[in-house]
């Protein structure tokens, strides 16, 4: 028995060691195979590929679904524009027509849009900013002899050379990792060659697409990632899987004929026969409305069985749509299912989102244009206490927005009564910036020193006023600048 028992261990000990061990970290079975060289999900492995530009391209102009998942994030987040706060002075509606008017003219807006789209398909792009200063291109920007922004240009990255002795290695630069200066190099324009053009990087304003880390980001020549390498799998399954659908249903309904003595026929060389026999069957299905053979011959319907398509649809939807980041309601423009489903909360974690990325994509640039506009030599004196805020994106209905108005009266009522606010304090407050603000602003400086005091109700209208507020000094009011066309990016 002993001499058993030592063989029987001899021999697991020798099998376990032709299982060779594949996994580290994690659960490992030698009976099942599970973790070790059996498992076959032991030899996936990621690896980050860079997107080429015929790639990227390919997926935002040949796919409808890759156009939308690029465009429809920046297109959110500028679509309702900014309002400039500032405090009262004489000139504060004449900054805030200044602002607009040359938003305006330069596009802001839809250049914007348009530059964070490209981003987001190629990895990064600049907006060149054509500033006559008296420089040459390649020189920094001269800001105290700016005579005008002239327009505004948006360049994806194929069409920029990264010199790797260009690039600012100093850590405590702002722009640490980013070019000194761009080669422009246009690959994409007709006609006869473009000859290099260096830019300054202040000439530029930059929007990269989705982060990479450092390593990755310097073998991508300094830029960041296509959302493409990320989302190219999703993208492809979902077109693939509706193409299959469309494909199944056109074959649906397969008619079967059964003919006696095919064999025979075919072998013989019979073909013709063969071929204006079922065409006949086919004319006399289309004119007779009835199915005419030979006794000996058979024709049925077969039907492809579609059972579990849907579900298979939902789960590639599914995951397309945990990739993009964008609700269903948004991305495919389906209603929302289930009882007294609404999609509106849905709409309103989106909409946080993506006021979240306008803070990182967007308050940059931004400060950089409003910067430049206001060192033309034709600008306006810029006030002191300029500020901007991002307009709300999730737009409430009459109902809500009326519902919301007068939740504040209630609370303005309030404060009124209790001696807090005085009644022009609230109609500047509420109608004094060019629309409807839920801000309250106290005008008297003996209670702004004492109290401290700017009453802020909802920012958006959509919470509760009563029960959403902070105290903050300030005396500002908002001016709407609005987008401009998107069209004809």
């Amino acid at each position: 028995m002993k001499d058993i028992a030592s063989n029987d261990i001899a021999k697991r000990k020798s099998k376990s060691k032709s299982v060779q061990a594949i996994q580290k970290d994690g659960w490992m079975n030698i009976v099942t195979g599970l973790g070790t060289s059996k498992d076959k999900n032991t030899y996936s492995e990621l690896e980050w590929v860079k997107t080429d530009r015929k790639t990227a391209e390919n997926y935002f102009s040949a796919d409808e679904m890759g156009k939308k998942v690029a465009s429809i994030i920046p297109h959110d987040a500028t679509r309702e524009g900014i309002s400039w706060n500032m405090g009262k002075g004489p000139n504060q509606v004449e900054v805030s027509k200044f602002l607009a008017s040359e938003f305006r003219r330069l596009r802001v807006w839809s250049k914007f849009a348009w530059a964070w789209t490209l981003a987001r398909v190629h990895g990064g792009t600049i907006v060149y900013m054509s500033i006559k200063d008296g420089r040459s291109l390649d020189q920094p920007v001269n800001w105290a002899k700016v005579k005008k922004i002239s327009s505004l240009t948006v360049i994806d990255r194929w069409d920029l050379e990264n010199s790797v002795g260009r690039v600012i290695n100093n850590i405590s630069d702002p722009k640490f990792g980013t070019p000194q200066l761009y080669t422009y190099e246009p690959s994409s324009m007709p006609g006869e060659a473009t000859e290099q053009v260096h830019i300054h990087n202040s000439r530029t304003i930059r929007f990269d697409g989705l982060k990479l880390p450092t390593r990755l980001y310097v073998r991508n020549d300094y830029w960041h990632d296509s959302i493409y390498g990320s989302l190219g799998n999703a993208l492809r399954r979902y077109a693939g899987n509706l193409d299959n659908i469309s494909t199944i249903i056109s074959d649906f309904n397969q008619p079967v004929y059964k003919i006696d003595g095919l064999s025979d026929a075919i072998s013989q060389d019979e073909d013709e026969l063969i071929v204006k026999k079922l065409t006949q069957v086919d004319l006399m299905r289309s004119v007779a409305r009835a199915i005419v053979l030979d006794k000996e011959d058979e024709f049925q319907n077969v039907s492809t069985t579609v059972t579990g398509a849907k579900d298979l649809i939902d789960l590639t939807i599914q995951r397309l749509v945990a990739g993009v980041d964008v609700p269903h309601t948004r991305l495919l423009g389906q209603s929302p299912s289930g009882l007294g489903a609404t999609g509106q909360s849905e709409l309103v974690n989106y909409y946080d989102n993506v006021g979240a990325m306008q803070g990182e994509h967007l308050t940059i640039p931004l400060d950089t244009i409003t910067d430049a506009i206001f060192a033309q030599s034709n600008a306006i004196d810029r006030p002191d206490d300029l500020e901007y805020e991002f307009n709300p994106l999730f737009q409430q209905t009459r109902e809500e927005e009326a519902k919301s108005r007068m939740m504040q009266s209630q609370t303005d009522e309030k404060y009124f009564s209790m001696g807090v606010l005085k009644v022009d304090e609230i109609s500047e407050s509420r109608f004094g910036g060019g629309r409807y603000s839920y801000d309250t602003v106290i005008t008297d400086e003996k209670r702004i020193a004492g109290e401290g005091a700017k009453v802020m109700g909802s920012s958006n209208g959509s919470e509760d006023p009563t029960t959403k507020g902070k105290v903050e000094a300030a005396g500002k009011t908002g001016q709407k600048s609005g987008t401009d066309d998107l069209a004809g990016l």
